[in-house]
């Protein structure tokens, strides 16, 4: 099934490499804003020969993976708590939505006024912005935990604590993962764009406004398919990890 999968997926960016060389080479698209594929891989050749691309990365995986990292740490056991005990969730539930529903970019200028503009700053708002969707979704796969199994674990004399490991977080499980996977999708998004909002040295956003003020697109496209490419990755990775993790839910 795997290898199915890999197959569609080449033939899939095959189809979608065959139609951007055809506009490309017909020209149907100003060349200056629409470069061929040839010219892309190109420069991105030149940019992995130079090694540029490289430091690009390292250090937005950095900022990336410490907001993210934060959020789960905090995020997990709060959803799970507040999942657990119903009642102190429905009253924090409304406070939650209210965070949730502010764009993070929107508290970057004040994490810039508290930590200034350095690596702290938008560490921080990808935490803002990732902490909320774990919190919620570990607290609503709680919520999902079917009553009957938890009855049972009671009536045979299960300890809560014992519950609570044994049986609420394997029913939480699922969700949880999705958590994972939302928050570092939207971690990759919140880091990029606080690199392009504040001029970085280093960043593969920074390296996006740096091509687009210097009208080199191939370059941006190669670090925009880059991006691309790294949230594809994780999303498949995580898809695995969890597959191997929820074995059971195969057979549920």
């Amino acid at each position: 099934m795997g290898g199915i999968e890999i197959r569609k997926s080449i033939l899939s960016f095959a189809f979608l490499s065959f139609g951007w060389y055809v506009v490309a080479s017909l020209h149907l698209v100003n060349p200056m804003f629409l470069p061929t594929p040839f010219e892309t891989l190109k420069e991105g050749a030149r940019l992995i020969a130079e090694k540029k691309i490289f430091i690009d990365l390292i250090y937005s995986f950095r900022r990336i993976f410490y907001g993210v990292s934060l959020a789960l740490i905090m995020g997990i056991p709060v959803g799970l708590g507040l999942g657990y005990y119903e009642k102190v969730y429905r009253y924090l539930e409304c406070i939650l939505d209210f965070f949730r529903s502010i764009p993070p970019i929107l508290t970057f200028p004040l994490a810039m006024l508290i930590f200034g503009t350095g690596e702290e700053s938008r560490i921080a708002v990808i935490f803002f912005g990732c902490v909320s969707i774990v919190i919620l979704n570990s607290a609503v796969g709680v919520g999902n935990s079917p009553k009957l199994r938890v009855n049972a674990a009671k009536i045979m004399g299960a300890k809560w604590y014992q519950i609570f490991s044994r049986v609420v977080i394997f029913d939480a499980l699922p969700q949880i993962f999705v958590g994972i996977r939302v928050s570092l999708s939207m971690g990759v998004i919140i880091g990029i764009v606080t690199e392009m909002l504040v001029g970085d040295k280093y960043g593969l956003g920074s390296r996006v406004v740096n091509a687009q003020i210097a009208y080199d697109t191939p370059g941006l496209f190669f670090t925009i398919i880059i991006v691309g490419l790294i949230g594809l990755t994780i999303n498949k990775l995580l898809i695995s990890l969890e597959n191997r993790v929820i074995h059971w839910k195969k057979v549920m």
